[in-house]
């Protein structure tokens, strides 16, 4: 990738943040009943049906993508079918593909913490578009570790 596409990518990915702080939308969310409300943007309320699928629990799981076996771990707290903490520990030993997957560990906690594990699904996230995938696939095996 040259220097100006990537500065281009950069300055793509920086406007897209910048936009969706601004109006407070989720990654993929389009449903505006899964907005977070005004008094507490950051923090998105619970989505709970009242009776669990998922034990409570501390999870962990290896998420792979791409084509060169890349991978990233994942750790969750579940508590009601609710993400209340999470972790993400980037495997890549690339330089480029490990500073996409440190950006994408300090971005997610802001966007699933507080959600309901089924709601959450990342398409893309903090100039990623890859590591998601990685991250989908360690939440799919989480969710079948822990379905009741």
């Amino acid at each position: 990738m040259s220097a100006l596409s990537r500065k281009i990518t950069v300055a793509t990915a920086m406007g897209a943040c910048a936009l969706t702080a601004m109006t407070g939308c989720s990654t993929t969310d389009t449903d505006s009943s899964r907005l977070s409300s005004p008094s507490s943007p950051s923090t998105p309320a619970p989505e709970t049906s009242g009776s669990t699928q998922y034990a409570d629990g501390r999870y962990e799981a290896n998420g792979e993508y791409g084509s060169q076996d890349s991978s990233i771990g994942v750790t969750l707290t579940l508590s009601d079918d609710v993400i209340t903490e999470i972790t993400v520990d980037p495997h890549a030993t690339d330089p480029t593909s490990l500073d996409l997957q440190e950006r994408f560990a300090e971005a997610i906690p802001d966007r699933v913490v507080g959600r309901g594990i089924d709601d959450v699904h990342i398409d893309r996230l903090a100039g990623s578009s890859h590591t998601p995938d990685g991250f989908n696939d360690a939440l799919e095996k989480i969710k079948n570790e822990a379905g009741k």
